[in-house]
């Protein structure tokens, strides 16, 4: 990490009682929470939308456009008044999510979270993921993660041997990376979603709640909001990594900003 992407790094971390406030405003805005159709594409997690998902956006942006972060190209889920104040000028990008789990946040779920990253285009330097309901934080710089609180506990379905499972979303590994697959199943491993692994209802960084207890993690095409956070876990961890993901070129698609690519986190 360069100099010049610590200083924005640091104003993150000195800034994540805000972040911390905003995730309490979504839990104390939750009873009164209107939720209404965001999209058209069939997929619940990602049509709907709700009055807090803006109010809380814009509480975090309006603060963060108080320091030089406002220097940041941003990539936000949701379209509000502070978005257009990010200028893009200092070669880093901030990405946030005001509510990951909208449709989990909507139904009275616990696993909700407020998600913000900084990138260079070329790595992540910064994940601050808060979860409000079972008050817990985690923080991945370069140089460490750090867990505010009690690790939550995700409720893993009898029966599996989670050290040689590799969990995965809605994807096909053996088509993307059929390479990779087939080394892996030569390996000893099985690739499994997340629904055959846990009962719980939750967006992909509740991964991170057991993540140390699987043999691996794969995902394809990954949400730049939320998507990369085991990615750069893993990294940071020291955890056997593959990767192809390319954060300099996002696109957008029926489930939003997206970068092209895969990556497979080993334990």
């Amino acid at each position: 990490m360069n100099t010049n992407t610590k200083e924005f790094v640091d104003l993150l971390v000195s800034l994540e009682p805000i972040f911390r406030q905003a995730g309490d405003l979504a839990k104390k805005l939750r009873p009164s929470a209107v939720a209404s159709k965001k999209s058209d594409t069939g997929i619940a997690g990602v049509d709907i939308i709700t009055d807090a998902d803006l109010a809380v956006q814009e509480f975090v942006l309006s603060e963060i456009a108080k320091t030089n972060l406002i220097n940041c190209a941003l990539i936000a889920e949701e379209d509000t008044p502070s978005v257009s104040k990010f200028k893009g000028t200092n070669g880093l990008v901030l990405t946030i999510d005001p509510i990951d789990g909208t449709r989990v946040y909507a139904e009275g779920g616990n696993f909700y979270s407020i998600i913000i990253c900084l990138h260079d285009k070329k790595s992540y330097h910064y994940v601050y993921l808060y979860y409000p309901e079972v008050d817990w934080t985690r923080r991945i710089t370069d140089s460490e993660v750090i867990d505010f609180g009690q690790l939550p506990k995700a409720e893993i379905k009898v029966g599996l041997d989670l050290e040689r499972v590799i969990a995965h979303a809605h994807r096909s590994p053996e088509k993307t990376a059929p390479e990779m697959y087939d080394e892996m199943i030569n390996r000893g491993y099985t690739f499994k979603s997340i629904e055959e692994l846990t009962f719980e209802n939750g967006p992909w960084p509740m991964s991170l709640f057991f993540v140390s207890q699987l043999g691996g993690f794969y995902d394809e095409m990954p949400c730049s909001y939320d998507g990369v956070c085991v990615l750069y876990y893993g990294q940071v961890k020291g955890l056997e990594v593959l990767s192809v993901i390319d954060i300099a070129n996002p696109f957008k698609n029926d489930r939003g900003i997206r970068y092209p690519g895969w990556y497979l986190v080993l334990k």
